[in-house]
């Protein structure tokens, strides 16, 4: 990883996606502050944000994915950030106003949308002769941390600043962003004006696009692989806080160090990924990584039965269990999307991949409360961890293509890797 950051070009982008992804980071947690002490309803306007910045992505990732393959990825970056630095100064002279906070925050994650197709489609462009799961690791690894940090940061000028200092701060951010990235050479390339999706209408484009990505074997099962994760995913941000706060009832010291242990747990994870997918193949790491996690989520309920004994350490160590979890699946994922996607098709891929996967998450969000309210918050964990390990179980049932069916050999898989030994 640190080569990665000697390169020059890569250490540009690193630094435009940390200001970018930081400046999300204090937004989300000011928005959310000044909802929530400036309207008389703060549960439904807390709630709206959280929407209004997920739903963008979800309804519009797909629709992205065709632009992304007919300009270069620095329009569409520099575009969005600067986008973005006009709205965060726009949040100033409404800020007393929720439902126009609300709409600008739809707006801002629109530009969010458009920036994070055309950053992951450009990855392997930035990173060059090096290792894509390296520089998928540094990323994920490197977005837990902004996790942590980002909402730490936005309440500690929350407390000591002025809401539109921070407002101008996170404008500051974008136009950072928006200033290395658009210093990056390698982003000016135009597709090839050759490629199918330039010489097709746009809704062609589209459709093509996503029967082209299914047609890969690898990224069929990668698409099946993430409904369940994702939602479960989903259902587990949503109830984790009222775990920590109401079932375990953690002061405010405790509950710190259990996210502190999550968020760990989650960088361990992207760190350890690179040298497991150089080891064994996507697919079974892929599934591991699912089992882990919904091992992880299952094996609350004796972690609750030890806090009652032994105390805090308990959930810590469940906390750090279940960030590891959380955090491992996602390399695999972005190395299967970014090494099995044509070039032509990176765009429509990624775009197609970020939708199924944000509206997947916010179903299991909207799922997470429904299903706490009707069983208890623990039990909706154990639940969705037990579905996780079925799931899992089923997809590590080798499928055979149809060349290799009745040549006897039990170890073929869809994409006709060996089963790692």
């Amino acid at each position: 990883m640190i080569e990665l950051l000697k390169d020059g070009t890569y250490l540009r982008y690193w630094l435009a996606v940390v200001a970018s992804f930081l400046g999300d980071a204090i937004t989300k947690i000011t928005l959310i502050y000044v909802v929530a002490t400036h309207t008389d309803r703060p549960v439904l306007f807390v709630s709206l944000v959280v929407i209004a910045q997920l739903l963008p992505s979800g309804v519009l990732g797909a629709f992205v994915g065709p632009l992304a393959d007919r300009f270069p990825a620095r329009g569409l970056l520099v575009g969005s950030d600067l986008a973005r630095v006009a709205l965060a100064l726009a949040m100033i002279a409404v800020r007393d106003s929720a439902w126009l906070l609300i709409l600008l925050t739809v707006l801002s994650g629109v530009g969010k949308a458009f920036f994070e197709t055309a950053r992951i489609t450009a990855i392997p462009k930035i990173v060059g002769g090096h290792s894509i799961p390296t520089a998928v690791a540094l990323f994920q690894s490197t977005n837990h941390t902004i996790n942590l940090v980002g909402p730490a940061l936005g309440g500690l000028l929350l407390a000591f600043g002025n809401v539109t200092a921070i407002f101008v701060l996170d404008a500051a951010t974008f136009a950072a962003s928006a200033i290395l990235l658009g210093s990056m050479a390698v982003l000016r390339e135009v597709p090839a004006p050759g490629a199918a999706g330039n010489r097709e209408p746009y809704w062609r484009a589209l459709r093509t696009g996503v029967r082209g990505v299914l047609q890969v074997p690898s990224l069929r099962f990668l698409a099946v692989f993430l409904v369940p994760v994702m939602l479960v995913l989903g259902l587990f941000t949503t109830n984790l806080n009222t775990q920590l706060l109401n079932v375990f009832d953690l002061g405010a010291l405790p509950y710190g160090f259990a996210h502190a242990l999550f968020g760990g747990g989650a960088i361990l994870g992207a760190l350890v990924g690179p040298g497991l997918v150089r080891r064994y193949s996507d697919r079974w790491l892929l599934v591991a990584s699912i089992l882990l996690f919904g091992l992880a989520l299952v094996l609350l309920a004796p972690a609750g039965a030890l806090y009652d004994r032994i105390g805090l350490g308990a959930v810590l160590a469940w906390c750090l269990l279940a960030g590891l979890g959380s955090g491992l699946f996602q390399v695999p994922v972005a190395h299967t999307l970014l090494r099995d996607l044509p070039e032509e098709l990176r765009g429509r891929g990624v775009g197609l991949a970020n939708a199924l996967m944000v509206n997947f998450t916010v179903l299991g969000v909207l799922a997470g409360g429904l299903l706490a309210g009707a069983i208890g918050t623990a039990e909706s964990i154990i639940a969705s961890g037990a579905v996780l390990l079925v799931a899992g179980a089923a997809l590590a049932v080798p499928r055979r293509p149809a060349a290799a069916r009745g040549s006897g050999d039990p170890a073929a898989d869809s994409s006709g890797s060996k089963v790692p030994s």
